[in-house]
């Protein structure tokens, strides 16, 4: 590589992580929160609840994973057209429109979630319904304003919904276990939803800006391709192994899924530059930029974890609690944090709006496959995660490298 290579490549890895400070320090803060959270309530209940309320807290982020497309088309949309409160008003009512029938869908479906789950009762499922409309509400407009460039009061939205959890969150969790853990989580993030919306709102009138139906689809059928990739075998380790098996799973599985915080907040600003740059010159170096701001973090997270697995597992649990999780700790937090490399390269396609973008789909399906294959303890799961990872990192990793460094 020539100097005149490297320093644009440095000089946009730089702007990359200025902008994304404010977001890092609210998602590190949240991470050893959640971790905190999770040892807290992992004391106290046994490993089998332990490995239902992760189950349930994993389902609570995959009905609004979809949905989180509209944080990504939000900020563009107020980047390109500014935000005002006609803006923020119309796609805020509309986000809730939209969601109220799988709302009652997923009202409807308590009952099996709850049997699949193997949950202790019906109202741990249905959780998830007033969850999805909180989630959408709040990533569109976290969205807008990221894009009007208020990513401080984002990053204090974070703050506040961590705030709730560890304070009256935990009280609730203490005296009603499981139910209370989720009701704590739910809590803090409608604290979060209250402030950005009362900053978006309060924006001053100006011309109306409207989100693309097209561009939130899209995005979201490769956000849902990729949590659906990275979290799938942590639903069916519950599903398959159940009892204490599970909860070690989770344990291991919650470790290695906050490894993915800090890359994720990376990406987020990075995706519009790898939007800008793709029909320039400096798409290469922008490439580049996007896997060393999101990479970095992701590595140093993998390297403490995987060398000290029982000492993380120890802080956060207790001595000898779950330390039958010692080495699946430490494979599923390697898986964890090379994903973040797929998530860039799965960013890059949707960048130059390519099918390549849903490769993670791909690599979904077999892991499905192979853990249905292959099951009887926590370890033949975790192997099924690996083969996935493998396949995504080679598969897409090798077509897009190739594509974004010999596109004229």
């Amino acid at each position: 590589m020539t100097n005149t290579e490297a320093q644009p490549a440095s000089g946009l890895s730089k702007r990359l992580s200025r902008l994304a400070a404010p977001l890092l320090i609210a998602v590190a803060i949240q991470s050893v929160a959640n971790l905190l959270f999770h040892a807290v309530v992992g004391r106290t209940l046994s490993p089998s609840d332990y490995g239902a309320l992760g189950a349930v807290l994993a389902a609570m982020t995959l009905v609004a994973v979809p949905l989180t497309a509209l944080q990504t088309s939000a900020a563009r949309t107020s980047a390109a057209g500014g935000l005002t409160r006609g803006t923020a008003w119309q796609a805020i009512n509309r986000t809730f429109l939209y969601s109220l029938p799988v709302v009652v869908l997923l009202l409807v479906l308590a009952m099996p979630i709850r049997q699949f789950l193997d949950l202790t009762t019906t109202f741990q499922a249905a959780i998830l319904a007033p969850t999805l409309v909180t989630a959408t509400v709040i990533a569109v407009t976290r969205g807008l304003l990221l894009g009007a460039g208020r990513s401080g009061v984002v990053a204090a939205s974070f703050l506040l919904a961590t705030a709730v959890r560890l304070g009256p969150g935990l009280v609730m969790a203490h005296y009603w276990g499981v139910t209370g853990a989720l009701i704590a989580t739910l809590a803090g993030e409608l604290a979060g939803l209250a402030l950005v919306m009362w900053v978006a709102l309060g924006a001053p009138t100006g011309n109306l800006t409207k989100l693309t139906g097209g561009d939130v689809g899209k995005t979201g059928a490769v956000v849902a391709g990729l949590f659906a990739f990275s979290t799938v075998d942590l639903f069916l380790a519950r599903h398959y192994l159940g009892g204490a098996e599970s909860g070690y799973y989770v344990a291991a599985a919650t470790i290695g899924k906050t490894v993915l915080a800090l890359p994720a907040a990376a990406l987020s600003v990075a995706y519009p530059k790898l939007v800008a740059a793709w029909p320039t010159g400096e798409r290469l170096s922008a490439l580049r930029s996007a896997l060393m701001v999101v990479g970095l973090p992701a590595l140093a997270g993998v390297a403490f974890v995987a060398v000290l697995p029982g000492l993380v597992l120890t802080v956060l649990y207790g001595s000898g609690t779950y330390s039958p999780a010692e080495s699946l700790t430490r494979v599923l937090a390697i898986v964890a944090g090379m994903s973040a490399f797929v998530s860039v390269f799965a960013h890059a396609a949707l960048a130059r709006s390519s099918r390549w973008a849903l490769f993670p789909w791909l690599a979904a399906v077999i892991e499905v496959a192979l853990i249905a294959w292959r099951h009887d303890d926590m370890m033949q799961v975790a192997q099924g995660s690996v083969a996935a990872l493998v396949i995504a990192l080679v598969g897409l990793g090798a077509h897009e490298w190739y594509t974004w460094r010999t596109a004229p």
